[in-house]
């Protein structure tokens, strides 16, 4: 199976392709996961000898936070950047694909970000 070059927008509408930035929004939520999963990787998955059975590892303390706080998190930012797609598409003139899509991604992405470090 070949891959087709990506369609250029018609020529009146001046307008990014929808399809193709949402692909680059969709990329830009896997790779957030992905690198989750990787930092979840080298974490220490065993407790500390001295404690009891009330402690956790690393690990499972950072999927814990993961699942209950920057799952819904991630999933309000999604809403939020699938809302900045739509805008972005049909308000903009822009061209690119590959920029909106970012710029519809990074933006609630990094609000996520600094909204879930901080707590």
């Amino acid at each position: 199976m070949t891959l087709s070059p990506p369609r250029p927008a018609p020529a009146g509408t001046g307008r990014a392709n929808p399809r193709a930035a949402f692909l680059v929004l969709v990329g830009w939520y896997v790779a957030v996961v992905v690198a989750f999963g990787l930092f979840l990787g080298t974490l220490s998955g065993s407790v500390p000898a001295d404690c009891g059975e009330g402690c956790d590892s690393e690990r499972s303390r950072t999927l814990i936070f993961g699942l209950y706080v920057a799952a819904p998190a991630m999933f309000l930012a999604l809403l939020v950047s699938l809302a900045m797609l739509a805008v972005l598409v049909s308000r903009t003139r822009i061209r690119s694909s590959v920029l909106v899509g970012t710029l519809s991604a990074v933006l609630p992405l990094a609000a996520c970000g600094v909204l879930t470090t901080s707590l």
